[in-house]
């Protein structure tokens, strides 16, 4: 401070140490007075004159406790003073990370608001911040980074994760939001599902991801697992002019089949990407602000996969439906599928803001697109067994069977899906009331482009020798193949031109008021709020289908290429993706399955959601207690395509109306302990509504040969799926309770979390079998269990700025026990499971940096592990389907070269583990292994 400036008042306050800049932040806000640092010497940290006047001193007297803090006036302009030394040391910014990197010292304070927000909050809450050295890998999405929270396990799509499952709680059954503004999702695949997609939200347009486990009437009802909010990167949140650039290249080190399929245009190895952010403020009193960022990212993702069918046997070696006791179990089929892939990912964000100083406003519209393509080639060999041939051995001992038919199949795919959102905020604070209004639509957009082509030829007396365990690793067929695939003639089985068309938008507007409410408010307080949001989905897939039974025997190619896990090679069925298809014939057949499905598979929904709730708040000293009830009405239709049981479609739609009213309770208390210990205890209601596909799907069917190869044993088999306009949303009553105890100047916590739920109208798949047309017809069709239960704990330990052994570190490490419970009807018999879907016993978690000044770098890596879970249940137990247990392992360096120039280096997948998806009653059974092999980035950073 310049000693010319005259001194109006000086008053002197208390602050907790350590924390200067959580009070000021927390001051700030409820104030309308602003404080910007400016930086620290030895004296203290001082903070710049701004604009406005002290108006609220018994306030900021309240607000500052702890250590000696001066506040000064000059000439009608705010500004602080610490003086004490001691607490300028504490809440300076760590020696280390200054010396370490020069932009890590940005990102201290994201860190810093993780732990602050975790502590002041009223629910139960676990974050994580944006940190670009930290997030490993390049593509540092939202999912990836979520990976690391207690209770949360990520659902891959082949070697990331793309959906999460929080506390064992199905991805559609997470409320995900950015701001508060909740993310449109066309599912999968257009299916209408509820389940948003992370993959595709980078994570450099975020400051700080929060997933909320427990809720109050302030949380959106719809969430049973939890609510996962972004919070968007701001101006103000960086001093000055930010720029940061990040360039790699990514080698992957799994080629697979690229190179081999007779495909040009699939690189075998080598990708490259680029992201960049710049974040500044502007004007006379530097009171608007921007923040822009981008990315552009090519990258080759070849894989394998192998599948295989198993069958079962009596004691005496015949063929059985199911397992029996003293029964075996051998290989019905062998499948490997290569696939070459090219996934591109470019877009970009934006937001502009607006705070005026000393108003205690601010404002703010934001925008974002990104658009994700795949291109994908799919060669897939498939051997079937011959039925009821038993299982014999050959000269060399080892079992065999007979092959009954080989089918080569390729499949090519564009897929591309986008994501849009605008969301604009007003934010006025005054006094003790906050004001706040948001408003915005997301969309996302999935297309895709897949010809389909199947060949298929049957050999004579050829014989097929393998080994393997199916409880351990998968059946390998090692000889008896090569004597026909090379010379066999193949004839077309399967021709089809598959377009889809989905689209998702939601509207929102909500407008939220808070009075007297915070971390140092006393007395009451209330929160009240209003929300409406409308999703509308559409989806229009048409499928051309064409005549078969041509000689395909011209298009086969002989590579010699042999497969991982593979002993011998297979041809491939060499169709180029601008194959003739308007040569191609379709009889009559053919044309009436093509009307079939140009509409089959289209259908609309939409949703109108319309919230109210009213949250109070009661503050004592150390206790604060919260009562609410949210009040969630819900009206839908949808409009569902007419069929007929003959496979034909029907001119026109049916269209359900349906709607729903749940009061939604909530009761919360939070207790702050001496030794810096706080014990939340929650109890609340939410619901999980229906997917949209659970509502509006067409009744769809389909007649083939029993079992996977029709040839394989006589008999016709119809499957017959639909929707279920009737169904009940899910409905939770959710305990919470939770110890937290933080230490290090609030740098470290260790925490544990119990909690349980019981789902009152679970949804699960009811497959029951019905006569048609003189035969058993297998029917699938979603209903409402009698209920679910689901219980764990949660422990989570987590400390940065450690010092030891003269070395500092950052270190986290969380583990997480499940345990759920279901009873569901297969149509005749009433079922249980001591699982939920998506729900596996164990998670264990944990993340280590090593900061090493001498280079201006650090050495940081992580670890993930997620239990075997269940996907599908089965019509019996011995028929459920699941995905196993994985381990990943990451690994990242860097270290600053020049000024503001870093290299950094990463290993993706050090451990080389690959996903495996399993089946059986206790998923005993391996029935798919994929491999990607690793990735290995490789960047170059200025900032």
């Amino acid at each position: 401070m310049s000693s010319g400036v005259a001194m109006a008042a000086t008053h002197s306050f208390n602050i907790p140490a350590g924390s200067a800049s959580e009070a000021f932040d927390t001051y700030q806000r409820q104030s309308g007075i602003s404080v910007l640092a400016t930086g620290a010497d030895t004296k203290g940290i001082h903070l710049a004159p701004v604009s406005g006047t002290m108006t609220d001193q018994a306030a900021l007297q309240a607000l500052l406790r702890g250590s000696p803090l001066l506040v000064k006036k000059f000439n009608g302009k705010a500004a602080v003073v610490v003086s004490a030394p001691s607490v300028a040391r504490k809440a300076t910014p760590p020696k280390k990370t200054a010396e370490a990197n020069d932009i890590e010292t940005l990102f201290v304070t994201g860190h810093r608001s993780v732990q602050s927000n975790k502590r002041t909050s009223d629910v139960i809450v676990d974050s994580i911040s944006y940190d670009p050295f930290e997030n490993l890998g390049g593509t540092s999405s939202i999912a990836s980074s979520l990976v690391l929270i207690p209770g949360v396990a990520g659902i891959v799509d082949a070697d990331e994760p793309r959906y999460v499952s929080v506390r064992g709680i199905a991805p559609d059954l997470n409320q995900t939001t950015v701001d508060g503004i909740t993310m449109a999702s066309v599912g999968q695949s257009g299916g209408g599902s509820r389940q948003v997609n992370l993959q595709d939200m980078p994570a450099e347009m975020i400051n700080r991801t929060d997933v909320y486990k427990s809720f109050t009437a302030e949380q959106d009802g719809d969430a049973l697992g939890a609510v996962i909010d972004m919070q968007p990167m701001s101006a103000f949140s960086h001093q000055g002019l930010y720029k940061y650039f990040d360039g790699y290249g990514i080698y992957s080190t799994y080629g697979g089949a690229a190179g081999h399929s007779g495909q040009a245009g699939y690189d075998r190895h080598w990708g490259e990407g680029a992201k960049g952010i710049i974040s500044d403020t502007f004007g006379k009193d530097k009171e608007f602000g921007f923040v822009l960022s981008s990315r552009y990212q090519v990258r080759a993702r070849n894989s394998t996969k192998d599948w295989q069918s198993l069958q079962y046997f009596d004691p005496k070696g015949h063929d059985v439906s199911a397992p029996v006791e003293g029964g075996s179990v051998g290989p019905s089929a062998f499948h490997t599928g290569n696939f070459q892939n090219e996934l591109t990912t470019v877009g970009g964000s934006g937001r502009l803001e607006w705070q005026p100083i000393g108003t205690g406003l601010h404002a703010s519209v934001m925008g974002w697109s990104y658009v994700r393509w795949e291109n994908s080639t799919m060669d897939d060999a498939q051997y079937y067994r011959k039925s009821n041939t038993g299982i014999g051995q050959d000269t060399n001992g080892l079992d065999e069977i007979q092959i009954n038919s080989l089918y080569l199949k390729r499949r090519q795919d564009q897929w591309r899906r986008q994501h849009n959102g605008i969301l604009g905020d007003l934010d006025w604070t005054r006094g003790r009331s906050n004001f706040r209004i948001r408003a915005g639509e997301t969309t996302e957009t999935y297309d895709n482009d897949e010809p389909y082509i199947q060949a298929r030829t049957y050999p004579k007396n050829i014989w097929a020798s393998y080994t393997g365990n199916p409880t351990s690793g998968l059946y390998e067929a090692t000889a008896g193949s090569n004597a026909f695939s090379s010379t066999a003639q193949y004839a077309a089985s399967s021709i089809t031109h598959l377009q889809q068309h989905a689209w998702e938008g939601i509207p929102t507007a909500r407008a939220d008021y808070t009075y007297n409410v915070g971390p140092h408010a006393r007395g009451f307080g209330l929160v009240t709020g209003f929300e409406w949001r409308q999703l509308t989905i559409w989806d229009d897939s048409n499928q051309q289908n064409y005549d078969t039974g041509g000689d395909m025997t011209s298009y086969l190619l002989n590579t010699g290429y042999v497969a991982w896990h593979n002993h011998i090679s297979s041809p491939v069925l060499n169709v180029p993706f601008n194959f003739p298809w308007s040569s191609l014939k379709q009889n009559a057949a053919n044309q009436a399955l093509t009307a079939y499905d140009q509409r089959i598979w289209d259908y609309r929904y939409r949703e109108n959601v319309t919230d109210g709730y009213l949250s109070l708040h009661y503050n004592l000293a150390n206790t604060h207690f919260i009562a609410g009830v949210r009040v969630d009405n819900v009206d839908y239709t949808a409009w569902t395509p007419v069929t007929n049981f003959n496979s034909t479609a029907v001119t026109g739609t049916t269209r359900n109306r349906g709607g729903y009213i749940n009061p939604l309770p909530s009761f919360d208390v939070v207790h702050h302990f001496p030794y810096s210990v706080i014990v939340h205890a929650s109890y609340s209601q939410s619901i999980g509504r229906p997917t949209p596909g659970n509502i509006a799907a067409a009744e769809t069917m389909s007649c083939t040969g029993a079992g996977s190869d029709p040839s394989a044993s006589g008999g016709t088999q119809c499957s017959i799926t639909k929707g279920n306009p009737n169904l009940k949303p899910r409905r939770a009553q959710n305990f919470d309770v939770s110890v937290e105890k933080y230490f290090n100047h609030n740098n470290g916590m260790v925490s544990a979390a119990f909690f349980s739920k019981w789902i009152k109208n679970d949804i699960y798949n009811l497959t029951t079998y019905q006569m048609y047309q003189g035969d058993l017809a297998l029917v699938s069709q979603p209903m409402n269990a009698s209920g679910s239960n689901i219980k764990g704990v949660e422990f989570n330990v987590m400390n940065r700025n450690m010092s030891l052994w003269g070395q500092v570190f950052d270190a986290s490490a969380n583990a997480t026990w499940m345990q759920g419970n279901m009873t569901y009807s297969n149509g005749t018999t009433m079922l249980h499971t001591n699982h939920l879907i998506y729900q596996p016993d164990y998670l264990v978690n944990g993340a280590l940096t090593w900061h090493i000044p001498a280079i201006r770098g650090a050495l940081r890596a992580t670890a993930t592990y997620s239990g075997k879970y269940l996907t599908g249940l089965g019509n019996q137990p011995w028929q459920n389907n699941g995905f196993g247990s994985l381990f990943s392992l990451n690994l990242g360096f860097w270290h600053q070269v020049y000024d503001h120039i870093t290299l950094k280096y990463e290993i993706m997948n050090l451990a080389d583990q690959q996903p495996v998806w399993r089946t059986g009653s206790s998923l005993q059974y391996i029935s798919e292994k994929d491999n990607y092999g690793r990735s290995f980035y490789f960047h170059v950073i200025i900032n």
